[in-house]
Protein backbone atom coordinates (compact mmCIF):
# COMPACT_ATOMS: atom_id res chain seq x y z
CA UNK A 1 0.00 0.00 0.00
CA UNK A 2 1.37 3.39 -0.71
CA UNK A 3 1.11 6.05 1.56
CA UNK A 4 -1.26 8.06 -0.62
CA UNK A 5 -3.56 4.84 -0.30
CA UNK A 6 -2.68 4.83 3.20
CA UNK A 7 -3.64 8.30 3.91
CA UNK A 8 -6.85 7.89 1.95
CA UNK A 9 -7.86 4.72 3.88
CA UNK A 10 -7.27 6.54 7.05
CA UNK A 11 -9.45 9.36 6.76
CA UNK A 12 -12.48 6.45 5.70
CA UNK A 13 -11.72 4.50 8.90
CA UNK A 14 -12.30 7.78 10.85
CA UNK A 15 -15.26 9.40 8.66
CA UNK A 16 -17.30 5.90 8.74
CA UNK A 17 -16.25 4.18 11.78
CA UNK A 18 -16.19 7.33 13.52
CA UNK A 19 -19.66 7.84 13.13
CA UNK A 20 -20.44 4.38 13.78
CA UNK A 21 -18.65 5.07 17.14
CA UNK A 22 -20.83 8.16 17.24
CA UNK A 23 -23.66 6.46 16.99
CA UNK A 24 -22.64 3.83 19.44
CA UNK A 25 -22.37 6.22 22.03
CA UNK A 26 -25.45 7.74 21.52
CA UNK A 27 -27.49 4.40 22.07
CA UNK A 28 -24.93 3.39 24.90
CA UNK A 29 -26.27 6.70 26.45
CA UNK A 30 -30.12 5.88 25.72
CA UNK A 31 -30.16 8.82 23.74
CA UNK A 32 -30.09 11.21 26.83
CA UNK A 33 -28.00 14.46 26.60
CA UNK A 34 -27.62 14.98 30.14
CA UNK A 35 -25.14 11.89 30.45
CA UNK A 36 -22.88 13.29 27.51
CA UNK A 37 -22.32 15.97 30.27
CA UNK A 38 -22.11 14.08 33.34
CA UNK A 39 -21.77 10.75 32.28
CA UNK A 40 -21.84 9.01 35.83
CA UNK A 41 -25.52 8.07 35.91
CA UNK A 42 -24.57 5.78 33.31
CA UNK A 43 -23.43 3.07 35.39
CA UNK A 44 -27.11 2.10 36.14
CA UNK A 45 -27.94 2.13 32.47
CA UNK A 46 -28.14 -1.94 32.56
CA UNK A 47 -26.62 -4.84 30.88
CA UNK A 48 -27.35 -3.60 27.17
CA UNK A 49 -25.72 -0.19 27.44
CA UNK A 50 -22.70 -1.74 28.93
CA UNK A 51 -22.21 -3.80 25.49
CA UNK A 52 -23.04 -0.70 23.44
CA UNK A 53 -20.42 0.98 25.60
CA UNK A 54 -18.11 -1.83 24.67
CA UNK A 55 -18.46 -1.45 21.41
CA UNK A 56 -18.73 2.09 21.05
CA UNK A 57 -15.17 2.45 22.68
CA UNK A 58 -13.35 0.01 20.49
CA UNK A 59 -15.16 1.56 17.27
CA UNK A 60 -13.54 5.36 19.07
CA UNK A 61 -10.45 3.70 19.44
CA UNK A 62 -10.12 2.00 15.35
CA UNK A 63 -11.55 5.31 14.10
CA UNK A 64 -10.44 8.53 16.28
CA UNK A 65 -7.19 7.07 17.48
CA UNK A 66 -5.15 4.52 15.00
CA UNK A 67 -6.34 6.10 11.68
CA UNK A 68 -5.28 8.99 13.31
CA UNK A 69 -1.81 7.88 13.45
CA UNK A 70 -1.81 6.97 9.84
CA UNK A 71 -2.95 10.42 8.71
CA UNK A 72 0.12 12.29 10.92
CA UNK A 73 2.91 9.86 9.60
CA UNK A 74 1.96 10.36 5.88
CA UNK A 75 1.46 14.17 6.38
CA UNK A 76 4.63 13.94 8.29
CA UNK A 77 6.21 12.24 4.90
CA UNK A 78 5.14 14.91 2.89
CA UNK A 79 5.67 18.05 4.94
CA UNK A 80 9.30 17.17 6.98
CA UNK A 81 11.40 18.61 3.63
CA UNK A 82 9.75 21.76 4.67
CA UNK A 83 10.93 22.21 8.50
CA UNK A 84 11.68 19.71 9.86
CA UNK A 85 11.42 20.28 13.20
CA UNK A 86 8.13 21.80 13.14
CA UNK A 87 6.40 18.52 11.12
CA UNK A 88 8.52 16.51 13.75
CA UNK A 89 7.20 18.37 17.04
CA UNK A 90 3.47 18.20 15.55
CA UNK A 91 3.65 14.61 14.53
CA UNK A 92 4.78 13.59 17.97
CA UNK A 93 2.14 15.32 19.49
CA UNK A 94 -0.43 14.02 16.70
CA UNK A 95 0.96 10.07 18.24
CA UNK A 96 1.08 11.52 21.65
CA UNK A 97 -2.95 11.82 21.19
CA UNK A 98 -2.96 8.50 19.59
CA UNK A 99 -1.67 6.86 22.33
CA UNK A 100 -3.18 8.26 25.44
CA UNK A 101 -6.68 9.15 23.53
CA UNK A 102 -6.46 5.39 22.80
CA UNK A 103 -5.56 3.83 26.00
CA UNK A 104 -8.19 5.89 27.23
CA UNK A 105 -10.21 4.35 25.12
CA UNK A 106 -9.38 1.04 25.46
CA UNK A 107 -9.68 1.48 29.28
CA UNK A 108 -13.12 2.75 29.28
CA UNK A 109 -14.24 -0.61 26.92
CA UNK A 110 -12.74 -3.48 29.15
CA UNK A 111 -13.11 -1.33 32.51
CA UNK A 112 -16.72 0.92 31.87
CA UNK A 113 -18.76 -2.61 30.73
CA UNK A 114 -17.93 -4.57 33.35
CA UNK A 115 -18.05 -1.77 36.55
CA UNK A 116 -22.17 -1.38 34.55
CA UNK A 117 -22.49 -5.29 34.74
CA UNK A 118 -21.55 -5.32 38.55
CA UNK A 119 -23.76 -2.43 39.51
CA UNK A 120 -26.79 -4.90 38.40
CA UNK A 121 -25.41 -7.80 40.21
CA UNK A 122 -27.60 -8.84 42.97
CA UNK A 123 -25.69 -7.69 46.03
CA UNK A 124 -23.07 -5.39 44.94
CA UNK A 125 -22.01 -2.53 46.86
CA UNK A 126 -23.81 -0.40 44.38
CA UNK A 127 -22.66 2.84 45.91
CA UNK A 128 -19.11 2.20 45.98
CA UNK A 129 -19.37 0.50 42.05
CA UNK A 130 -21.34 4.05 41.57
CA UNK A 131 -17.92 6.00 42.71
CA UNK A 132 -15.58 4.03 40.74
CA UNK A 133 -17.53 4.32 37.43
CA UNK A 134 -17.70 8.16 37.88
CA UNK A 135 -13.54 8.63 38.30
CA UNK A 136 -13.38 6.50 35.22
CA UNK A 137 -16.21 8.81 33.28
CA UNK A 138 -14.14 11.85 34.10
CA UNK A 139 -10.94 10.60 33.76
CA UNK A 140 -11.40 9.22 30.05
CA UNK A 141 -13.99 11.83 29.03
CA UNK A 142 -13.01 15.03 30.63
CA UNK A 143 -9.31 14.86 31.18
CA UNK A 144 -8.25 12.41 28.72
CA UNK A 145 -10.79 12.72 25.72
CA UNK A 146 -11.59 16.51 26.33
CA UNK A 147 -8.61 18.12 27.88
CA UNK A 148 -5.26 16.75 27.39
CA UNK A 149 -6.38 14.89 23.58
CA UNK A 150 -7.34 18.77 22.91
CA UNK A 151 -4.27 20.16 23.31
CA UNK A 152 -2.56 17.38 21.42
CA UNK A 153 -4.43 18.05 18.64
CA UNK A 154 -4.38 21.58 18.85
CA UNK A 155 -0.24 21.52 18.63
CA UNK A 156 -0.58 18.89 15.63
CA UNK A 157 -3.23 21.30 13.41
CA UNK A 158 -0.98 24.30 14.30
CA UNK A 159 2.01 22.59 12.79
CA UNK A 160 0.03 21.53 9.83
CA UNK A 161 -1.42 24.86 9.57
CA UNK A 162 2.51 26.75 9.16
CA UNK A 163 3.35 23.97 7.05
CA UNK A 164 0.82 23.94 4.44
CA UNK A 165 -0.05 27.51 4.03
CA UNK A 166 1.50 28.86 1.17
CA UNK A 167 0.84 25.60 -0.64
CA UNK A 168 -2.92 24.73 0.56
CA UNK A 169 -4.43 28.94 2.26
CA UNK A 170 -7.89 27.24 2.69
CA UNK A 171 -6.63 24.26 4.26
CA UNK A 172 -4.18 25.84 6.62
CA UNK A 173 -6.88 28.41 7.75
CA UNK A 174 -8.93 25.96 8.50
CA UNK A 175 -6.19 23.54 10.44
CA UNK A 176 -5.05 26.80 12.64
CA UNK A 177 -9.21 27.14 13.00
CA UNK A 178 -9.40 23.85 14.76
CA UNK A 179 -6.07 24.66 16.67
CA UNK A 180 -7.83 27.40 18.30
CA UNK A 181 -10.95 25.60 18.79
CA UNK A 182 -9.46 22.75 20.49
CA UNK A 183 -7.41 25.35 22.43
CA UNK A 184 -10.39 26.97 23.52
CA UNK A 185 -12.90 23.91 24.42
CA UNK A 186 -10.27 22.41 26.60
CA UNK A 187 -9.96 25.89 28.31
CA UNK A 188 -13.93 25.59 28.72
CA UNK A 189 -13.47 21.63 30.13
CA UNK A 190 -10.91 22.66 32.57
CA UNK A 191 -13.28 25.77 33.59
CA UNK A 192 -16.64 23.33 33.83
CA UNK A 193 -17.91 25.81 31.73
CA UNK A 194 -21.20 22.82 30.54
CA UNK A 195 -22.97 25.07 28.05
CA UNK A 196 -20.33 26.66 26.51
CA UNK A 197 -17.79 23.34 26.44
CA UNK A 198 -20.47 21.31 24.84
CA UNK A 199 -21.29 23.98 22.20
CA UNK A 200 -17.36 23.85 21.47
CA UNK A 201 -17.58 20.36 21.51
CA UNK A 202 -20.16 20.54 17.87
CA UNK A 203 -18.28 23.10 16.82
CA UNK A 204 -15.54 21.29 17.28
CA UNK A 205 -16.51 17.89 15.60
CA UNK A 206 -18.12 19.92 12.55
CA UNK A 207 -15.25 21.22 12.09
CA UNK A 208 -12.76 17.88 12.12
CA UNK A 209 -14.79 16.23 9.62
CA UNK A 210 -14.93 18.97 7.02
CA UNK A 211 -11.21 19.14 7.69
CA UNK A 212 -10.62 15.15 7.35
CA UNK A 213 -13.23 15.62 4.03
CA UNK A 214 -10.88 18.42 2.37
CA UNK A 215 -7.73 16.77 2.76
CA UNK A 216 -9.47 13.18 1.55
CA UNK A 217 -10.10 15.01 -1.21
CA UNK A 218 -7.05 16.54 -1.85
CA UNK A 219 -4.86 13.71 -1.28
CA UNK A 220 -7.60 11.31 -3.73
CA UNK A 221 -6.99 14.63 -6.60
CA UNK A 222 -3.13 14.22 -5.81
CA UNK A 223 -3.79 18.14 -5.11
CA UNK A 224 0.04 19.89 -3.87
CA UNK A 225 1.88 19.08 -2.00
CA UNK A 226 0.31 15.25 -2.93
CA UNK A 227 0.47 15.28 -6.13
CA UNK A 228 3.56 13.85 -5.93
CA UNK A 229 3.01 11.16 -2.92
CA UNK A 230 3.66 7.06 -3.98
Amino acid sequence: MTLRRAGIAGLLFFLGLGTISGLLFLAAFQFRLDWFADPSPMVAAGPASAELLRWASVADLFSYYLPTGVVAYVLWAVLRARASVVADLATLSAFGYVLVGGAAATTLAFVGPRLMHEHAASGADRAAVAVAFGVLAEVVFAAIWQFLDAWLLAFWWLGIGVLLRRTQPGFARLSLALSAVAAIGSAFTLLDLEFARYAGLGLFFGLWIAWSVWLLVLLWRRRAPFAGLG
